[in-house]
């Protein structure tokens, strides 16, 4: 039974990390395409014939039929992942798929940086401590429910070992840190009501 559970896992994650590779392989063609093709940059006034017997002229005239020797393209570099951390951009974007709506950019950058706030802490007070302080700031609307369930799911995902012990300044300096990250002032009593409330204290 617990096997079965532990393939239906892997299949879930596969198909995520299959979808993360055809969008990036979709990005990358269209970054090229942007590169060497400047002309067809996403315009609204050209119509799409338009774009199109632009793209034939451009490659009727890279081909080598036409005479022209074309220099090597050059290598883009390329960033080094780790498996782990593609995991956990596949655990994010499947969770903000299915969790939350489409958002503007300014919510997706406060996301990325709430997700960060979790990671970079998560190591220091435990993924468990994070997931609780998430779950009350959530309830008292500091934190939208959608971004909540995100937050609580990739705390679950820390695999660092959390200290037993962890000294009250030390969840009050991550609670500060997580007003800053959302834009609000530092209000220590409210930080004390919350680990309070989270049963950090």
């Amino acid at each position: 039974m617990e096997l079965d559970q532990r393939v239906k896992a892997l299949e879930y994650e596969l198909k995520i990390l299959k979808n993360e590779i055809q969008r990036t392989l979709l990005d990358i063609q269209e970054q090229v395409l942007i590169h060497y093709y400047p002309t067809l940059r996403s315009d609204d006034s050209l119509p799409p014939e338009a774009i199109a017997q632009a793209f034939s002229a451009k490659a009727a005239a890279a081909s080598p039929a036409a005479g022209a020797a074309s220099a090597p393209a050059p290598i883009p570099a390329v960033k080094k992942v780790s498996l782990e951390d593609i995991r956990v951009q596949s655990e994010l974007g499947a969770a903000l798929t299915t969790a939350a709506p489409v958002r503007t950019g300014s919510d997706q950058s406060i996301m990325v940086n709430l997700s960060e706030w979790v990671s970079t802490n998560a190591p220091k007070i435990g993924g468990e401590r994070i997931g609780k302080i998430v779950e009350v700031c959530g309830n008292k609307g500091i934190i939208p429910a959608e971004t909540k369930a995100v937050l609580v799911r990739i705390a679950s995902l820390s695999k660092d070992a959390a200290p037993n012990q962890v000294p009250v300044n030390e969840i009050l300096n991550t609670l500060l840190k997580l007003d800053g990250v959302l834009g609000r002032a530092a209000d220590v009593e409210e930080a004390l009501v919350l680990i309070e409330e989270a049963g950090l204290g």
